[in-house]
C-alpha cells in the first residue's frame, strides 16, 4: 500500500498523540499500572519511524524534482545553443560571401549603393530583409532624394538573393507592362 506525504505525516502525527497520551496515564496511574511503558516506547519507535519513512520519500522526490528541472534546463540550453550557432553560421556565411552587387538590382546606382553600404545593407538577402520606410529613412538620412521604384527594390533582391535572374527579369518586365 502506498501512502502519500499527507497520510504519512497524519501516522507520524497520530503515533506521537498517542504514545504522549499513554505516557501521561502511566504517570497519572496508579503504582500497579506503571505496563504502559512499554507501549508507549513502542508507540515514539512508530513515530520516530513513520516520520523518518516520510522524510525519506521526500528527499526522494525533491532529488527527482531536480533531476527532472536540470534535464529541462539543459534542454532549453541546447535549444538556445542550436539556434546561436545557427545565427552564427548565417552571419559567417554572409560575411564569406561579402558584399552583393547592389547595383544589378534595377535603380541602384553607384551612389545609391554607397548609401545603402553605408546604413549596413551589403547583401541582396539584407536588401530583401528591408522594408520601403526603413529605405527612405536610409535615404533621408544621407541627404538623398528618394529613388524611383524603391518600393520594388526588396522583391528584386529577393529574386537575386535566390540567384533567380530570370525571375527577376520576369519581375522587372511585369512592371513595365
Amino acid at each position: 500500500m502506498r501512502f502519500n506525504q499527507e497520510a504519512k505525516n497524519m501516522l507520524a502525527m497520530m503515533a506521537l498523540v498517542l504514545a504522549i497520551a499513554l505516557a501521561l496515564n502511566a504517570l497519572l496511574a496508579p503504582q500497579g499500572n506503571r505496563d504502559m511503558w512499554s507501549w508507549t516506547i513502542s508507540l515514539l519507535t512508530v513515530a520516530v519511524v513513520v516520520w523518518i519513512w516520510s522524510r525519506r520519500d521526500s528527499v526522494v522526490r525533491s532529488e527527482a524534482e531536480a533531476a527532472e528541472a536540470a534535464a529541462e534546463e539543459a534542454e532549453e540550453l541546447a535549444k538556445r545553443t542550436i539556434v546561436r550557432h545557427a545565427d552564427e553560421a548565417a552571419e559567417t556565411i554572409e560575411e564569406r560571401s561579402g558584399p552583393d552587387d547592389l547595383t544589378r538590382v534595377n535603380g541602384v546606382g553607384a551612389v545609391f549603393e554607397a548609401v545603402l553600404n553605408e546604413a549596413g545593407i551589403t547583401t541582396y538577402s539584407a536588401l530583401a530583409k528591408a522594408n520601403v520606410q526603413d529605405l527612405e529613412a536610409i535615404f533621408e538620412a544621407a541627404g538623398r532624394s528618394r529613388p524611383g521604384r524603391l518600393e520594388t527594390w526588396p522583391a528584386q533582391a529577393e529574386f537575386a538573393a535566390k540567384d533567380d535572374w530570370d525571375g527577376l527579369r520576369g519581375y522587372l518586365d511585369s512592371l513595365d507592362d
